[in-house]
């Protein structure tokens, strides 16, 4: 089977050299090796992987890497390749039923390609790169470092863009964790909405083989172009027959076989990435929880019954709402839900047009996030700006009809897929360590550190945590937190985050995606401190588990400790009332600005 899918690779190959298009079975380039490739001229217009690009940027002046090195590089590599098309051979014999799993499996064969050399280029960069420098620690190491990283990431994203599904997917998660490098993170955020459809044919054929009838007789109207897309989505607006505008969300064609086989590639390169850099790169463990969570955001009735359920939990507010969906047009591929318009969280220009006050927005979404965190346990886990709508609330409340020029704000949380359900335990000792911070008792958040992170984390956690973070450490203090953590390089952070409890990763995943949104919109550090001990302080003393009962860590043991707490947190909201209510009333005859 592996010989049969290398001939199909060289016909390919070249139908495409002589008639210099790209074949229509996948958005991704033509694979060439890297022998071929020496012999023929640069076309004008290269494949982004194309080995005559990689000599656009000098990583080193010096020969730098050994024979050996330059070995072990070129053997892993060969054993990426090989085990990204092994997967695809292994998966066509065992999983392919019809002919689209089939179709989708092949596709898969250029995407490799493109991974498997983009891992041999950044392995040879990196390699030479620390072969250059004697001394890691330099400032001119760090500075080539990051320019490696710069460059090396352009290129991943723009693999990712040309691979698409779980490419984008991976390119997402990576860039919400604080362990990857800040070029990578930056440069892979805008893949967090920018992805190309698919074609209505490929739409069509899910919702006949899903809903057992075309999209004319499903719905009295439906829109061929789609309105939005994601990495394993994409959404359709349309009308039922009773009237009512809905969100059509379909999985692209044949996605189910493409994850297998993509996976299959990005564990392989992630495995030779291990040994080749074995000090350096221990992220295996972020793949594994990709894939768990790959399983759950595939099955779109568990989506339904996440919105469902968060609903129930938020059913006394107004300012924060999931759409519902409409059972009997959702299959575990396909979900229909409520149409709402809105405008992206994070789009300032367009709140301010819609007489929304960016600053209230940032001050809800923490609130919303908090609460779900410290007081339900159960989080919306991929809370991206692209999944995140705003629009006036339906129903003003009084203050906001009569003292204020700008509108109550309500957010629309999108793609449910994917939640965080934090055990009581944890959740109880993540309160007492916010709650903590509000009285700054260091030794109690120490003890908290210990015990949700370990020893090696005990005050790396409350350092990170705090308000301010590491930012209001000095710097032989953050050296000294690196040191008793064992955190020396970018390997052992990697480390230390699998040691810790999964869901307190994903807690921070999520608490610094909405962090960083609220921040963009203008939130104060005093918002974000004053809304997590609120509910932190509501969270403490909640039990949803009847067997896990609240059991208190150091002085949060006494009555009176927590009683000051509560005294701190409800002079926090009033200041914060106050404050709000003369800055609405001193601008009340002040028109609205636009942006």
């Amino acid at each position: 089977m592996s010989a049969a899918l290398l001939a199909w690779a060289r016909a390919t190959l070249t139908r495409c050299q002589t008639s210099g298009a790209t074949p229509a079975f996948s958005r991704s380039a033509c694979y060439v090796s890297a022998a071929a490739a020496k012999q023929q001229k640069p076309a004008s217009k290269q494949p982004i992987w194309h080995p005559a690009q990689f000599g656009r940027h000098n990583y080193s002046s010096q020969a730098g890497t050994s024979r050996q090195s330059a070995g072990r590089l070129y053997l892993g590599y060969a054993l990426g390749s090989a085990a990204g098309l092994g997967g695809v051979a292994v998966y066509l014999q065992s999983k392919a039923d019809d002919g689209t799993a089939m179709f989708a499996t092949l596709q898969s064969v250029p995407r490799t390609a493109q991974a498997a050399w983009w891992g041999a280029e950044a392995g040879l960069a990196y390699k030479r790169l620390m072969s250059r420098y004697a001394d890691h620690d330099s400032q001119e190491c760090k500075d080539a470092l990051s320019r490696t990283h710069q460059v090396l990431a352009e290129k991943l994203l723009r693999v990712c863009q040309s691979n698409g599904g779980v490419y984008i997917k991976a390119a997402q998660t990576f860039s919400t964790i604080q362990a990857i490098p800040k070029e990578y993170r930056k440069t892979l955020e805008v893949l967090q909405d920018q992805v190309e459809p698919g074609p209505v044919e490929d739409v069509a054929e899910v919702l006949l083989r899903e809903l057992g009838a075309p999209a004319s007789q499903l719905f009295a109207e439906f829109e061929p172009e789609a309105r939005a897309a994601a990495s394993l989505a994409q959404v359709h607006k349309a009308r039922l027959h009773d009237g009512r505008q809905v969100a059509v969300k379909v999985q692209y064609l044949g996605l189910e076989a493409a994850v297998a086989a993509d996976m299959t590639t990005l564990s392989a390169l992630s495995t030779a990435a291990a040994w080749l850099f074995p000090t350096s790169f221990k992220l295996g463990w972020v793949l594994d929880d990709l894939r768990r969570n790959l399983d759950l955001e595939l099955d779109f009735q568990l989506e339904a019954e996440n919105a469902s359920k968060l609903t129930r939990l938020l059913r006394g507010r107004k300012d924060v709402m999931a759409p519902a969906a409409i059972p009997h047009l959702s299959t575990k591929r396909v979900i229909t839900m409520e149409w709402i318009e809105g405008c992206k969280v994070n789009d300032q220009a367009a709140l301010v047009q819609a007489s929304i006050r960016p600053q209230d927005v940032a001050v809800l979404l923490l609130d919303a996030f908090a609460e779900m965190t410290y007081v339900h346990g159960f989080v919306h886990g991929d809370p991206h700006p692209g999944n995140i709508l705003v629009r006036p609330a339906p129903h003003q409340g009084f203050w906001w009809r009569h003292f204020s020029r700008w509108k109550q704000p309500q957010i629309v949380l999108l793609d449910h897929g994917l939640y965080l359900t934090i055990p009581d335990k944890l959740r109880h000792q993540y309160c007492q360590l916010w709650c903590s911070f509000v009285v700054y008792n260091h030794e109690t958040a120490i003890a908290l550190g210990t015990a949700i992170a370990g020893p090696r984390g005990g005050e790396l956690l409350p350092a990170i945590l705090r308000p301010g973070g590491l930012k209001t450490v000095s710097p032989e203090e953050r050296k000294r937190l690196r040191s008793q953590a064992g955190v020396d390089n970018f390997g052992d952070l990697g480390q230390l985050l699998k040691a810790l409890p999964r869901s307190l990763v994903e807690i921070l995943r999520v608490s610094a995606t909405v962090r960083g949104t609220s921040a963009q919109l203008g939130a104060p550090l005093a918002d974000r401190l004053r809304v997590n001990a609120v509910h932190a302080m509501n969270g403490m003393a909640q039990s949803a588990d009847a067997s896990c009962p609240v059991e208190y860590i150091g002085d949060l043991k006494f009555k009176t400790r927590r009683m000051q707490i509560s005294a701190t947190v409800y002079a926090l909201r009033a200041w914060a009332w106050i404050s709000s209510s003369f800055r609405d009333m001193y601008f009340w005859s002040q028109p609205v600005a636009a942006a």
